[in-house]
């Protein structure tokens, strides 16, 4: 049940999506970085060798995830137990074994180059070809412990609610990254060992921003002795397994599409694919950013059990992702020559090998793009299996097998790309249909009101809440404090926000168990009703009447919480 507009969505959304998307247009840039620099100094060779190099730092990429994203939730979790002791040693457990894997990695990759090599494609009889791949491997191999820190301390940070100096880190880390590719590759021509030392250094400037928060001894959050566990270690990986699971699959599928590719075109065809891959990059990550800027809006929006607008956030995020995308996707179908240039592979015949393949992606990128957006969605609102079966079709189900079938030649290779995004979207449409839509939650069970504070909107609103609450048996002393905490939150903020254009929601929810639950959104980042009329209370003088009506209810609410979030205040309190 649910009355008037709701402008807080679309405010809410617009106010993330411009710093979503820079940065991950910022992360995009920062991936594509090694391919321009090495094809602009070695061309179709470098591009090769970068290429087959992907499958192994794909590899370490799963495993840094995987760790990083179920150490971060066990931790998450204990810290909402009221256990920091053990949620600070699970961060150090987790810190020592994953040092410990990548330690031995880096040391297995540097002591069996050649034969991991000729597991990837490429053999000493290459030449030039298999040095450059030899010399970018190694090293990044030897940087494994880096990116473990870099994305383990990056998901810990998050979890320990500091966002910022996470993302701050991974700005100044993707930044220095970009301007040493520029001055250690075409600069000093180092070529691709030059591209693996930026992307060292790049990681370690990461690390060294989020290294004081580890020695700040009052959060929990810090470097301490913890006695090794691997069952608790070996639990967060296993929980991971859904983040790191895609890595896994494009592992599967570089190695396959490397080996099909050589085959066919030798290193052009490989260097092709570095170039499709790299510019995917551009079109994915716009698509990802405006998935990113709705997330906290679906998570918020599914604990108000307010499906509505979760659906509404994410019309937002499919309509710009695809506004934006498309308009990149649009560019590089009608200049794929360029592309090309961009990336070093200057020969007409090279432009004629890789306009196809750029064509064929940019007309895939809407449907993997559309894809990603719903994959988030559904994570966010608790469809785990829905996200599973999207991870599924586009990166392995379908992908590997359209891989081999369209293997017969190189033109006819690129088409994998928009048949697997097609068949994706196309069974998942099908799994939706046989499985019914899920019911999280029974949308009677929710009423919802936006108002601006007239006369006639507050009437409508008790009105409103008394009926809701008898349609759902609420007991008398149940209606009257959920009618009084409406009522008095409502107005104590019309009273005390002189000036601001007052807009207020309101959402009242019967859950299962007999409890209402109260949620109160207004467009303010500065007023909690609570504590100023707590101040009220506490002052000398005559006695305010709406302030110990606030204090009655606060004392009777089994929970209450306030906080502020992108501009707007919310309050949720449980009767």
């Amino acid at each position: 049940m649910s009355q008037h507009k709701d402008h807080f969505t679309p405010r809410m959304f617009h106010r993330l999506l411009a710093p979503s998307l820079a940065y991950s247009l910022g992360l995009a840039f920062a991936a594509m970085a090694d391919a321009i620099v090495i094809g602009w100094q070695m061309g179709v060779t470098g591009l090769a060798a970068l290429c087959f190099s992907l499958p192994l730092h794909t590899m370490l990429l799963a495993f840094v995830h995987g760790l990083g994203l179920g150490g971060s939730t066990r931790y998450a979790r204990l810290l909402a137990e009221g256990k920091p002791a053990q949620a600070t040693d699970c961060f150090n457990r987790v810190l020592q074994a994953g040092l410990a894997v990548s330690v031995l990695l880096a040391a297995l990759v540097n002591l069996f180059p050649q034969a991991i090599l000729e597991l990837l494609g490429t053999t000493p009889a290459d030449g030039t070809l298999y040095t450059a791949a030899k010399g970018y491997l190694c090293l990044i191999a030897s940087g494994a412990p880096l990116f473990l820190l870099k994305y383990v301390l990056n998901d810990f940070l998050r979890s320990d609610d500091n966002r910022r100096l996470a993302t701050r880190g991974s700005l100044y880390g993707n930044a220095i990254r970009i301007a040493l590719d520029l001055v250690l590759v075409p600069g000093l021509g180092m070529g691709t060992a030059g591209a693996a030392g930026a992307t060292l250094i790049g990681l370690s400037v990461s690390v060294l921003c989020y290294m004081p928060a580890l020695f700040a001894k009052d959060r929990t959050l810090h470097l301490a002795a913890a006695r090794p566990n691997p069952r608790e270690t070996l639990s967060c990986l296993k929980s991971g397994l859904p983040g790191a699971a895609p890595y896994l699959y494009r592992m599967v599928f570089f190695l396959l599409a490397n080996h099909l590719l050589l085959r066919l075109e030798g290193e052009n065809g490989v260097a092709i694919f570095a170039v499709v891959q790299s510019t995917a990059y551009l079109i994915l990550y716009i698509y990802i950013g405006a998935a990113k800027a709705a997330q906290p809006l679906f998570r918020t929006f599914y604990g108000e059990k307010n499906l509505p607008a979760a659906r509404r956030a994410l019309a937002f995020a499919l309509r710009w992702g695809l506004y934006a995308g498309s308009t990149a996707a649009a560019l590089i179908f009608l200049f794929p020559g360029l592309i090309c240039s961009a990336f070093g592979l200057h020969e007409e015949a090279l432009h004629y090998l890789g306009a196809p393949a750029l064509r064929l992606y940019a007309l895939s990128s809407i449907g993997a793009g559309v894809s990603m957006v719903l994959h988030t969605y559904y994570r966010s609102i608790h469809e785990e299996q829905n996200a599973f079966i999207i991870t599924l079709l586009r990166n392995f189900v379908i992908l590997l097998p359209c891989t081999v079938f369209f293997a017969t030649s190189l033109p006819q290779f690129w088409w994998l790309y928009p048949v697997t995004e097609l068949l994706s979207l196309l069974l998942l449409f099908v799994w939706r249909c046989l499985t019914g839509r899920e019911r999280l939650f029974d949308a009677a069970r929710v009423y919802s009101l936006t108002m601006h504070g007239s006369s006639r909107e507050f009437t409508a609103m008790a009105g409103g809440i008394a009926a809701f609450c008898d349609r759902w048996q609420a007991a008398p002393r149940q209606r009257y404090f959920v009618s009084m905490a409406a009522a008095e939150t409502c107005s104590a903020f019309l009273e005390q926000a002189p000036g601001h254009i007052a807009e207020i929601q309101v959402t009242l929810v019967a859950l299962e168990g007999g409890d209402f639950e109260l949620h109160i959104r207004d467009n303010t980042d500065f007023f909690d009703s609570f504590s100023a009329q707590a101040d009220r209370l506490g002052g000398k003088g005559t006695l305010d009447i709406e302030a110990v009506g606030m204090q009655v209810i606060r004392q009777q609410a089994k929970e209450f919480s306030y906080r502020q979030y992108e501009s707007f205040s919310t309050l949720v309190v449980r009767i």
